[in-house]
């Protein structure tokens, strides 16, 4: 699928679910556009799945224009490059989209019943738009994602490996595989960028990406 033809899509899919009218405590925003999806080159080599562009503050929600604010410097552009780097890939070489591409009233991590909801025909989309990369490594970014896609009782810690005694990284690190999800594609978690400032994931984000580095040449 091409940009416009996921836009459509998801605009398509935003206007028939809000036309129901089903969750009063968290309507989807009619105001404000769909996100496109972040690329810059078609030599793709790392997919990024967030999880939808409803930032917490409002104004600012207006000067979206591409997943994850990738488009503009920031922190989180900082830490994508980071894990760019570590997997020897360009920054430039990574596409990056959302499960939902409009934009809700608040933050939907806060009402989880809305996405689970509405996640169905925008799972249709999504496995649409990943199906022109087949082979392409997927990162899960953020908690939220994840469990949308392989469970509520899901943690990305698991695949890091946490041990709840010592609190602290066993080394056994782990993924996602497609059998275990509704995406149906391999799936690397890994948490969003307020929380790897966390000890826990800052002291172990080099090792986990040394495992996804690894596992990849194997795989792949």
């Amino acid at each position: 699928m091409n940009t416009s033809e996921i836009f459509l899509y998801s605009l398509e899919i935003r206007n028939a679910l809000k036309s129901k009218n089903d969750f009063k405590e968290n309507p989807i925003d009619l105001n404000l556009l769909p996100v496109l999806p972040f690329r810059v080159t078609n030599n793709i080599k790392l997919m990024i799945l967030g999880q939808d562009p409803t930032v917490k503050n409002e104004k600012s929600r207006e000067s979206i224009e591409y997943t994850l604010n990738l488009d503009k410097a920031g922190s989180l552009k900082a830490y994508i490059n980071q894990i760019c780097n570590s997997l020897g890939i360009s920054f430039e070489n990574i596409y990056a989209t959302n499960v939902f591409k409009y934009f809700y009233t608040i933050p939907p991590e806060r009402t989880m019943h809305v996405l689970h909801s509405h996640l169905p025909a925008n799972l249709e989309l999504l496995k649409e738009e990943l199906a022109a990369y087949p082979r392409i490594p997927i990162i899960a970014l953020g908690l939220p994602v994840l469990q949308l896609l392989a469970g509520e009782k899901v943690q990305v810690r698991e695949y890091w490996s946490y041990n709840s005694k010592s609190r602290k990284c066993d080394g056994k690190f782990t993924f996602c595989p497609a059998k275990d999800n509704k995406l149906e594609r391999d799936i690397y978690p890994f948490p969003h960028q307020p929380s790897i400032r966390k000890e826990f994931y800052k002291s172990n984000l080099n090792n986990y990406i040394s495992y996804v580095n690894n596992n990849l040449k194997i795989k792949y």
